[in-house]
């Protein structure tokens, strides 16, 4: 402050330009002083004034004024906003579409890919009907059997099991392979993994093993049974192992035998109409195809009953420990409408037959049709039966968690996507028909629309999800549906 000089100065002021009447603040005056090395004090003096001006009276210089609106900006909000204005009404529509609080629930189309005929050219029967249905692992091949649904007595005709491929460049399947037997073919299941494995079963008890690696059939391609398997009868079920139960059963025959086992070993299991059923090790590029152990189901109380179906539970290692569950324990379906838990045991000799059985459920009124472990809930199955009657079960208690009575004839089930099944119907205007299991209600699904009476079917989920359904006139119908679309609310995923 020593630069400071004694320099005095008042305060300068402007007149109000307002003509508002108000009255202005008023100030004290302040006074400050200033101390500096051979200066005076210096005094500033304020003036009381208020201030107040109006827009009109300011005068601005024109270069500071801006034009508004732009030019041309009017013109451009009249050509977009209409296109913008839609779009946003679309995506509201959509939103309202999308949301799970709509009332309205969306309706699935299944796509019609191909119908085939599969009765053999020349054939000249008009009663064979398509027996079973199978899709390969990579959904690349559908295997159909063809044959007589009803005997009288002993059967005396051919069976045929025709192989069909899809064509990609023309995106359809075609016929590439025929497989007779001298018997009608019941059964017939693809290896899940393995594409070129096929296993099929006759009305004569065989089990028979192909190898259709090269597109056909060549010497030592096929492996069947030993005569007299199944006490000669019908074959009603197969199932490939997964791996949790095929090594299970693969260390039963190393430990009794001693054998090596093979890397490409697998494991079948067949049920016949005898009340037995057997596991097989199974390996086509070593030739092998053995007896592991054989069951006869509910042999304890002396009535052998009439399998229909069975299933193992789905096991899986990357559940929590307090969901596991043991991966040793199948259910078998009855014609009388019984189903049994069985566990499956080691064998003393080559020749026993043990008796599996340590419960009895409360089971269906008729024939049991088919049962399917759920792969999401360990422990949880669903049967159908010929009365169109669906059941959940669970294995921890006897009797069922839902019984669902559905206003169709069934004639067999398969496994959508949990807790979705896909059932066939008979005499009915559909063709299949989606049902949600936990919720206790059929989905809105269309395309599958047609009278015929669905004997067989199977599902695909390679890729996309597809569906074969084959009938009793030989007709086959394969379907593509959205399955990921199904919506599904937290009520529909728990029993």
């Amino acid at each position: 402050m020593s630069n400071l000089t004694g320099f005095d100065s008042e305060a300068v002021g402007f007149d109000c330009v307002t003509q508002d009447s108000r009255p202005c603040k008023s100030s004290s005056s302040q006074t400050t002083e200033f101390s500096a090395s051979g200066a005076g004090s210096q005094t500033s003096t304020s003036k009381d004034i208020g201030c107040m001006v109006h827009p009109d009276d300011l005068t601005v210089e024109d270069d500071v004024l801006k034009e508004y609106p732009p030019p041309g900006l009017n013109e451009f909000l009249r050509r977009v906003v209409p296109g913008v204005m839609e779009q946003l009404q679309h995506n509201d529509r959509q939103l309202l579409d999308n949301s799970s609080d709509s009332d309205e629930e969306e309706v699935l189309t299944a796509k019609l890919l191909q119908e085939i005929q599969v009765k053999p050219d020349g054939s000249g029967d008009h009663q064979a009907s398509v027996l079973g249905v199978s899709w390969s692992g990579t959904g690349n091949s559908l295997a159909v059997s063809v044959g007589r649904a009803q005997h009288d007595a002993w059967c005396h005709h051919t069976g045929v099991i025709r192989v069909y491929t899809l064509k990609r460049s023309e995106d359809r399947f075609v016929h590439t392979t025929d497989i007779t037997e001298k018997n009608c073919v019941t059964v017939l299941q693809y290896h899940p993994n393995v594409a070129a494995l096929l296993a099929y079963g006759t009305t004569s008890g065989e089990v028979v093993l192909c190898n259709l690696r090269n597109g056909g059939l060549d010497e030592g391609t096929q492996l069947a049974s030993p005569g007299g398997c199944h006490g000669a009868r019908r074959v009603s079920a197969l199932r490939w192992a997964d791996a949790p139960l095929a090594e299970a059963f693969l260390m039963m025959q190393t430990s009794r035998r001693g054998e090596r086992r093979g890397a490409a070993d697998q494991v079948l299991i067949s049920a016949g109409s005898d009340g037995s059923l057997v596991a097989w090790r199974a390996n086509a590029s070593a030739q092998v195809f053995q007896r592991i152990v054989g069951y006869a189901v509910d042999a304890a109380r002396g009535s052998a009953p009439d399998i229909t179906c069975f299933d193992f539970i789905r096991s899986s290692p990357l559940r929590p420990l307090a969901e596991k569950t043991p991966d040793d324990i199948f259910v078998v379906g009855s014609k009388t409408g019984k189903l049994f838990l069985c566990k499956i045991q080691p064998p003393h000799s080559q020749s026993e037959l043990l008796d599996p059985v340590y419960d009895v459920l409360e089971g269906h009124a008729t024939c049991v049709l088919d049962v399917a472990f759920n792969s999401q809930r360990p422990g949880v199955f669903v049967s159908v039966s010929m009365d169109s009657e669906l059941r959940v079960y669970d294995i921890a208690q006897e009797t069922p968690l839902k019984v669902m009575c559905l206003d169709a004839p069934i004639s067999c089930m398969c496994w959508l996507s949990p807790p979705c099944v896909v059932v066939g119907l008979s005499s009915c205007e559909e063709l299949l028909r989606v049902y949600n299991v936990c919720g206790g209600r059929a989905l809105p699904v269309g395309g599958l629309s047609g009278r015929a009476n669905v004997s067989c079917l199977a599902v695909s989920h390679s890729g996309s999800c597809r569906i074969a359904a084959g009938d009793e006139c030989g007709t086959v119908r394969v379907w593509e549906l959205p399955s990921r679309r199904i919506k599904l609310s937290a009520l529909d995923l728990d029993f």
